[in-house]
């Protein structure tokens, strides 16, 4: 589920990275809340996943609290809050399967151990 919010989003290599507030606001995106994912999971994952990205020591409740001053302060600095539905994620998944999963690089190359 949390992989959902990150497939298909910028990635950026270890050498050629923007700011953090760029890096946060292009390759993370918050999903709808669901009350029984919200309990089950908290806010940060799921509904408040840019806020956690951004503030990781918040607390899911603080999470809840910023997200519309997160929210307002990426647009008014032109920066995207990106935002989708659960089915949106799924489509977009199925459709770009080939590319997410199976042309991938491994992992370790992602994360700069190779």
């Amino acid at each position: 589920m949390c992989l959902s919010q990150h497939i298909g989003l910028p990635m950026f290599s270890r050498d050629n990275k923007p700011r953090r507030i760029h890096m946060m606001s292009l390759g993370v995106l918050n999903l709808a809340r669901l009350p029984v994912l919200d309990w089950a999971f908290g806010h940060s994952i799921i509904s408040c996943h840019v806020e956690h990205h951004l503030f990781p020591r918040l607390s899911d409740n603080m999470c809840l609290k910023v997200k519309p001053v997160v929210s307002q302060f990426l647009r008014e600095k032109q920066l995207p809050y990106n935002e989708d539905s659960y089915l949106a994620r799924f489509r977009l998944f199925l459709h770009r399967y080939e590319e997410f999963m199976v042309q991938a690089p491994p992992i370790t190359e992602l994360v700069g151990l190779q």
